[in-house]
């Protein structure tokens, strides 16, 4: 298991599972260290939380766009669901738009777990062979 070509790699295909922990790895420390750098630090905390969701945006766009393309689709889509992340994290900033911040988040939500359980193509596809159900890319 190349750790690279997981996270920094955007071809190929990946299946669901590992898509899954992959992601998981990612997402726990980084809810963890966002959640302590806003209790510390308040407002300079969110903006290093920002920081933070740049540089783990391109490991997220890559396991995103394997996982999309394993069921067929153009993994440049995945640009679209981490874009609106990044944007439902700005407008976090902004009192008034807590609740647009809100909708957005749960929106990109469903269309995580969309592209979580939607199983990939039987056989080859336009951008490789299947890959294993436990293996990784």
């Amino acid at each position: 298991m190349d750790l690279r070509n997981i996270y920094l790699v955007d071809q190929g295909r990946i299946a669901r599972l590992p898509y899954f922990g992959f992601s998981l790895a990612l997402t726990i420390p980084y809810m963890i260290v966002a959640f302590v750098l806003s209790s510390l630090l308040g407002a300079f905390g969110g903006i290093l939380v920002l920081a933070l969701y740049a540089v783990i945006a391109y490991p997220y766009y890559c396991l995103m766009a394997k996982r999309l393309q394993d069921f067929g689709q153009p993994g440049k889509y995945a640009i679209v669901v981490i874009g609106v992340g990044l944007a439902a994290a700005l407008l976090q900033f902004v009192e008034a738009l807590h609740g647009v911040a809100l909708a957005i988040s749960s929106v990109q939500a469903l269309v995580g777990l969309v592209i979580l359980v939607v199983p990939g193509t039987a056989g080859n596809n336009a951008y490789g062979a299947p890959p294993s159900k436990f293996a990784a890319a």
